[in-house]
């Protein structure tokens, strides 16, 4: 039995023990639920070739629930299950085929479609104060900010409405109540088959420190973590061990000005291939928001912000995200394209949430009508690579969103959004091919999105 059917079992089981003894009861007495349940609608043109000539249009809805309980075993132990289903409603894959392992669509779905796609995403317990100081968490879990450009476990917010996890050993402290510690050690994936020499297990541990009595209005924090896959030696020569080392600083400057900046350094290599070169790339992000209301009641936020990658730089698991075609579209969009111009030859990242080889300038400004609810917000992107690899230039492209949103409760809300990246002269199509090639040359045009979203807690 899979860990995913035993968890469910197991927490089904519990329910219906605490209602069938009443002895017993008491288990889930502070028993509490929570949940959500979110759709993301859109339809993007372009969005792999930049070529208007083609018919590559597609349209998706993809759809999240998560469904989590809470409960304490003891007074000093509490326990938290959360499940989540992942499905779309209808659409095909960016390459035009039929989608495998999806929910709805194609006729109604029988309930091993269901268990297929339900996951245990948080399975743990916490135990407070061990040692009289220390809150120790074990089992599945989240971890991070969502807004996090090395690492974070948990909801994404990309176009598949995705959720990572990790099995890890965490530690909470407060040091004299000047600082606050936390350390995490467990593994990202167990794949390593039992024996000797055939361990191929991701790992990940670290630790960060932060403070608010630093920086007045803000907070200090210096963090470190390791992430290891491991290689079957031979013919590996070692293992692929990446270490970061961060420091951020955020915090209020007057009011409603508010602050935020990040660096991170690479340390370690990739051994598992010899003469493989270290881990020396950096990266980091300096930003400035704004969050205030006029004297009519409309509140007003902004935001500018500039990020930087290096060419070499690498990270854990990062989730900043920029844009809605190139931020959301993970599997697919202008982050992960490779400029033509050399013929496929240059590799300029592939991740929507990556600040490898990458510099992003942001600017955004917004309000939301105190009456009607609705909110208006209008986000431009620069997108530029670090260095200029194959020679193709540093222009990627620049992109333009607006969002309207409508806020129905407090825990309701609705979003249409629109979206166009015009492409850089690093990623457009080659205008003229080679003589004798027989093809009629390639044009250059947009990528356009147009979205909805509906986000539902309870």
């Amino acid at each position: 039995m899979s860990v995913k059917k035993l968890a469910s079992l197991s927490f089904a089981l519990a329910l219906v023990y605490s209602i069938s003894l009443p002895a017993r009861a008491e288990l889930l007495k502070n028993l509490k639920t929570d949940g959500s349940i979110e759709t993301r609608s859109f339809g993007i043109d372009n969005e792999t070739d930049r070529n208007g000539r083609k018919d590559d249009y597609r349209a998706e809805t993809n759809a999240r629930l998560m469904l989590g309980g809470a409960f304490d075993l003891l007074d000093d132990v509490h326990a938290r299950v959360a499940l989540t289903n992942n499905h779309a409603f209808f659409g095909e894959n960016a390459d035009g085929t039929t989608p495998t392992a999806r929910i709805g669509g194609n006729g109604s779905s029988d309930l091993n479609s269901l268990q297929s796609n339900t996951f245990v995403d948080n399975a743990y317990v916490k135990i407070d104060k061990v040692f009289g100081h220390v809150d120790l968490t074990m089992g599945r879990q989240f971890y991070g900010d969502s807004n996090d450009p090395n690492i974070y476990f948990g909801p994404n917010n990309d176009d598949i409405l995705s959720v990572n996890a990790l099995d890890i050993f965490r530690t909470d402290a407060d040091i004299m109540g000047w600082a606050k510690f936390q350390g995490i050690a467990g593994k990202v994936a167990d794949t390593g088959a039992i024996g000797a020499g055939s361990n191929t297990d991701s790992d990940l541990w670290g630790v960060e420190v932060n403070t608010d009595k630093v920086i007045p209005k803000g907070n200090l924090a210096v963090n470190y973590y390791t992430a290891q896959v491991k290689a079957v030696k031979p013919p590996a020569v070692g293992n692929n061990t990446l270490s970061t080392l961060g420091i951020r600083a955020m915090g209020d400057i007057l009011a409603g000005l508010g602050y935020h900046a990040e660096y991170i350094q690479d340390f370690g290599r990739n051994s598992t291939i010899a003469g493989t070169p270290a881990y020396d790339g950096d990266a980091y992000i300096l930003g400035v928001h704004f969050g205030h209301d006029l004297a009519a009641g409309y509140p007003i936020r902004a935001k500018l912000e500039y990020a930087r990658g290096s060419d070499d730089f690498a990270s854990i698991a990062p989730s900043h995200r920029f844009g809605l075609i190139w931020g959301e579209h993970s599997t697919a969009g202008p982050s992960t394209l490779t400029p033509t111009a050399t013929n496929g030859g240059a590799f300029y990242g592939n991740s929507a949430v990556s600040l490898t080889n990458l510099k992003v300038i942001t600017a955004g400004i917004g309000t939301t009508c105190p009456k009607t609810h609705i909110g208006v917000d209008l986000a431009w992107y620069r997108f530029m690579y670090d260095a200029n690899l194959g020679g193709v230039g540093v222009s990627a492209g620049t992109e333009y969103d607006l969002i309207l949103s409508y806020k129905h409760s407090e825990n309701v809300s609705f979003e249409v959004n629109a979206a166009t990246f015009q492409v850089g002269t690093s990623l457009q199509n080659p205008t003229a091919l080679q003589p004798g090639s027989g093809t009629a040359p390639v044009g250059t045009n947009p990528i356009t999105r147009l979205g909805a979203d509906v986000k539902i807690k309870f």
